[in-house]
């Protein structure tokens, strides 16, 4: 079971089936159509189209990567280009370029004191005033911008190094599966936001065209769908200030990087 899954089972137990089928296969289906199914018309309708790519505008999975052998030349020579294949981001696409760093990230500070096994605090006290006394490296940058998928402009930098290392947010995997278990009831949530919000859109003035055109009573199904008109608004609301942060603690990465930055380093 993925979030998507269990979303789609979920939304027949928050709305009506009758009024998913009115809205879902019976405004849409013609007497020469292949019966379609609720839940392949809300993944085509609702899903793909709009809720799996807010979520990957507000959230996704922040990696690191080698850029070895990718850089091109730009427009001056202070500007380099990078084309990143899809083999090296497990084909997602980057959504946002964050940092280029001119090490690999994985080494441990201080090596040299580490290397020796001297590593105690009057070494690294030491070691920070010799640091403070020095001239600032250039070790990174920011300044840098996503021009086309998957395509990095750096800019300010004269001769990029051959270890420099890309940190950026790529997006979710198809079905989610980087969600973990206890974050699915939001996600669900979420769904069903966006499943209310389609359908007052989508039918609440067919449902009014019947009505004056062909007397017809329309009644509870009216009634319900009339109760979904602020369902866009909670949508957005959830979206911005629930899922966001729900996405963000489920990428290890990002998260493990903000406690690190609020902790502090062992100095």
């Amino acid at each position: 079971m993925n979030p998507i899954t269990k979303a789609l089972a979920d939304i027949k137990f928050r709305i009506p089936p009758e009024v998913l089928h009115t809205v879902f296969v019976q405004r849409v289906e013609r007497w020469r159509d292949t019966p379609k199914s609720i839940d392949d018309q809300i993944m085509n309708l609702v899903m793909r189209p709009r809720v799996l790519i807010d979520c990957n505008l507000v959230g996704g999975t922040e990696i690191w990567i080698c850029l070895d052998g990718l850089c091109e030349s730009g427009g001056s020579i202070y500007e380099s280009v990078y084309r990143i294949p899809k083999r090296m981001t497990n084909g997602r696409t980057i959504m946002s370029v964050l940092n280029i760093s001119f090490a690999d990230p994985s080494r441990v500070s201080a090596a040299g004191i580490a290397a020796n096994g001297q590593n105690n605090m009057m070494l690294q006290a030491g070691q920070a005033v010799m640091d403070a006394m020095g001239m600032i490296p250039q070790t990174s940058t920011a300044r840098l911008e996503l021009i086309g998928e998957n395509v990095v402009l750096v800019r300010d930098v004269m001769t990029m190094p051959a270890n420099a290392y890309l940190r950026c947010t790529v997006a979710n995997d198809e079905n989610l599966n980087n969600i973990q278990l206890r974050s699915y009831l939001s996600f669900v949530k979420l769904v069903e936001f966006a499943v209310k919000s389609y359908i007052y859109n989508t039918y609440v003035v067919q449902l009014d065209m019947g009505e004056l055109r062909g007397g017809q009573t329309l009644g509870r199904i009216k009634e319900i769908i009339d109760g979904y008109a602020d369902a866009e608004e909670l949508y957005q609301t959830h979206l911005t200030t629930r899922w966001r942060k729900v996405a963000f603690m489920n990428d290890p990465e990002s998260y493990s990087r903000y406690l690190r930055l609020m902790i502090g380093g062992n100095r």
